[in-house]
């Protein structure tokens, strides 16, 4: 497991390492673009929080290792972060790409 810290909030997110890898690619890439965007985690039990991503904003990502990063799924996930909706992970769609694995909830510290 890892975790992303977004802003300066003590609570991190704990996100599982193949889906941080591709989450980090994603945000690195849109902010080096200068692009904001809204993301959508799943944090428990059916419940939902909507980041919004700037450059303005402080983030950390820590993983616990490195995972292949899936370029069809990068591909999906810069085409969400590129839509009005922002990227929406609590979709299903990225589910299957991910070994089914979505677990994501917020740590307080």
């Amino acid at each position: 497991m890892g975790y992303l810290t977004y802003g300066n909030t003590a609570a991190p997110i704990e996100v599982d390492d193949e889906l941080l890898s591709h989450l980090r690619l994603v945000i690195v890439t849109k902010l080096r673009r200068n692009e904001s965007f809204p993301l959508t985690l799943a944090i428990g039990d059916g419940v939902a929080e909507t980041l919004w991503v700037h450059a303005s904003i402080p983030l950390r990502f820590v993983m616990e290792e490195e995972v292949a990063i899936d370029r069809a799924l990068v591909v999906s996930m810069m085409n969400a972060a590129n839509s009005a909706g922002g990227l929406d992970l609590t979709r299903g769609e990225f589910a299957p790409a991910l070994g089914g694995s979505r677990r994501l909830h917020a740590m307080s510290a």
